[in-house]
């Protein structure tokens, strides 16, 4: 009889990203914003899906999930540079709200969406950090289209049905200052940074130029594609001369464009024809590479090898997941427990 292998992980480091967005937020009034639903295994889960408009009609969407689980952890940080040390508690579900102990932080979402104001009379974003089940109501609750906020968080790619997908999802939502994008000194926020495994760089349809990389996530190998404008010809150049698998940090802008076709009409006797601009696909977004970190080269943590038997093991794992079911560990949004609480632009 065949067992279900207990996949602990590729074993290999993560080729981490993230992101940050400024804006107002959108869609808060659809149907999909915040969902509520039990696992197959009958456990409690939420999940919100909300737009942040970061240029005018140019939104970014953001993914959160999260579910019920035995355990949360904690943790505070003391010391600094060198002997900084950072201690975590486990702490039980159930106990998530009361447990204070001195100095002691949960490890989750950093929110702001609502004000307070101090013993001095200044008015601040009202801190909170809660888990991502917890997180995903507080959002259901507080979010309000037209919201000006700031964002913050990491890059997921996955894969399902044969579909590359990437999320942006959130370890921080906090009121910002007001938004306007008709402000002269209006600028766009919407940036990433992404490690990479180097696959190649060939010119695409539109004249630019298209990256294809591997991301390795903690139980699966990922292809993604990234953007370089034709004008970084030099930039180009350079990565030209990288080999296959090589690792990098890249970073640059998200970009949302719109499919816009010009069409004109007949001229039927009255007046000029008058130019329309047809949609015909709502939103493409881009991940446009701007430039690499070069102290970032890594020829020697990835290989083709190397690579090549992580998917093996990946696919060896989905056929078993298939045979037996998944663990509910596969839901859920976790945090990086180095993220900070602070709601200022980077």
């Amino acid at each position: 009889m065949a067992e279900k292998k207990n996949n602990k992980g590729l074993g290999l480091q993560e080729t981490k990203g993230s992101f940050q967005i400024r804006g107002k937020l959108t869609g808060c009034d659809k149907d999909k914003f915040y969902t509520e639903l039990t696992t197959s295994t009958g456990k409690p889960m939420r999940m919100v899906n909300v737009g942040v408009e970061i240029d005018k009609n140019k939104s970014v969407y953001i993914n959160l999930n999260g579910m019920e689980r035995d355990v949360v952890y904690f943790s505070k940080t003391e010391g600094k540079g060198k002997d900084r040390k950072t201690t975590t508690e486990k702490v039980k579900w159930a106990d998530r709200f009361t447990f204070n102990k001195k100095d002691f932080r949960p490890i989750g979402i950093n929110l702001g969406l609502t004000k307070v104001v101090d013993s001095m009379g200044k008015e601040g974003n009202d801190k909170k950090i809660l888990v991502e089940y917890d997180a995903c109501k507080y959002i259901a609750d507080n979010a309000k289209d037209g919201m000006s906020v700031f964002v913050r968080g990491k890059n997921e790619f996955s894969t399902y049905q044969d579909r590359h997908q990437t999320r942006f999802v959130p370890s921080q939502i906090s009121l910002c200052k007001e938004v306007n994008f008709d402000a002269e000194d209006f600028n766009v926020i919407g940036n990433f940074e992404q490690v990479i495994v180097f696959m190649g760089i060939e010119k695409n349809d539109e004249g630019n130029f298209t990256v294809s990389a591997k991301i390795v996530t903690y139980n699966s190998v990922e292809d993604a594609e990234f953007v370089i404008d034709k004008s970084k010809s030099k930039f180009v150049s350079t990565l030209r001369k990288l080999k296959p698998y090589t690792a990098l940090k890249v970073f640059g802008d998200i970009v949302i464009e719109h499919d816009i076709e010009e069409i004109e009409e007949d001229d039927d006797g009255w007046g000029e024809s008058n130019p329309m601009d047809r949609v015909n696909n709502p939103t493409k977004r881009i991940l446009l590479i701007t430039g690499a970190d070069k102290d970032s080269v890594d020829t020697e943590l990835y290989s083709e090898e190397i690579i090549d038997k992580a998917i093996a093991k990946t696919k060896a794992t989905e056929n078993a997941n298939k045979d037996f079911g998944s663990d509910d560990n596969d839901w859920g949004s976790v945090s990086d427990n180095d993220l900070t609480d602070e709601d200022d632009e980077w």
